[in-house]
This record gives C-alpha cells, structure tokens and sequence, in this order.
C-alpha cells in the first residue's frame, strides 16, 4: 500500500516537474527566440569583396570569397578568458532598420577548413549605453566542410532607446579558416502571435 502511494506521488511529481519546465522553455523561447517571419524577406545589403570590412587584419580576398584565419599559438589564450573565442572578426556594420520591430536574416555560402572546433558567423546588434557596448547576437555553427554551403542566421529586433548597429561577425574557437561568399542582410516583418 505504502509503495503504491509512494509511486503514485513520485509520477505525480515527475509529472509536475516536466510541465513546469517545458513551461518555462516556452517562456524563454518567446523571450528569446525569433519570432515567425512574414515571408518574404526583402534585401537590406548585399556585401561584395568591393565592400571594406570592419576588421582588418587575416581578411584576404580570394576571388569573390573572404578568406578569414585564426592561429592558436598559445600566448592568447593565456591573456584572455576560457569563454572568448579565441579570434572575433566583425566583417560588416550597418545601421538598424527604420521599423520598430522585423526579423533579420544573414544569408551566406561558407565552408571552414583546417579547424578542430566549430566557427560560428553571428548576426547581433551592437548598442551603445550607459555601461559601455553591448553586443547580442545569434549564430550558425560550421564544422570542417568540402564544399560550400548555404547557411542562415536569424534574429529578432526590436527598436530600442538606444540605437544599435547591426553587425555580422565571426568567431573562431580554434584555430582555422573560414571561406565566405555571398553574404545579403535581409528583413521580414514578424508573424502576429496569436492571442492567449
């Protein structure tokens, strides 16, 4: 009887605790996820190898690709934070749409080579404020590739106070090369959540 009772109010618990957490999954994932878009999306900026890149430095031009590298010899990741990566490029800074809220995509053709961690390319936004910049983004992972492909990062904006940059950025892990074409910034607007 007692062990009845006691697996009874275990399920219950298990139960109790499941949906408590998948509620707050979907909680954070309306907080922090992006949003549906309305599609289709409109083109912001296409960026060519004829466009200067913010950062300078390891960026060669091959072609109409970028060649971005990042070495490991050590030294760095002595100075810098487990966390960071070990090289953070940004590639291009446009200024923040005129509507009050969209969703942006950063559509390119990458392939990374030579590299024992993933290389992410973020789209985020850069905001100046009171305690210095902030910067938010979202990112795609690439992993060691043959060929081309095509990837898309996503991500939800919102007009703020303080006006942002929107910027497009890689970050390499480890050491590697990172080849990108073709890359457009593009904006959609936001599907209408439904009313609870």
């Amino acid at each position: 009887m007692f062990d009845e009772l006691f697996n009874n109010l275990k399920n219950n618990l298990k139960e109790f605790v499941t949906s408590k957490v998948e509620e707050a999954g979907k909680e954070l994932e309306k907080r922090f996820g992006v949003p549906e878009a309305i599609e289709p999306f409109t083109l912001i900026r296409r960026f060519t190898t004829a466009d200067s890149t913010v950062t300078q430095g390891g960026i060669a031009i091959n072609g109409e690709t970028w060649q971005i590298e990042a070495y490991n010899d050590g030294y760095n990741q002595q100075l810098v934070n487990i966390s960071e990566p070990l090289r953070s490029v940004i590639l291009f800074e446009v200024v923040e749409p005129d509507v009050q809220e969209c969703v942006l995509a950063c559509r390119f053709y990458a392939r990374a080579l030579n590299t024992e961690k993933s290389i992410r390319v973020c789209l985020g936004f850069a905001r100046k404020g009171q305690w210095g910049t902030t910067t938010t983004y979202r990112a795609s992972s690439l992993t060691q590739s043959g060929d081309f492909q095509l990837y898309e990062t996503r991500a939800h904006y919102k007009k703020e106070t303080d006006s942002c940059k929107i910027q497009i950025t890689v970050q390499f892990e480890s050491s590697g090369i990172l080849l990108i074409r073709d890359i457009e910034l593009l904006q959609a607007a936001v599907k209408p959540q439904p009313s609870n």
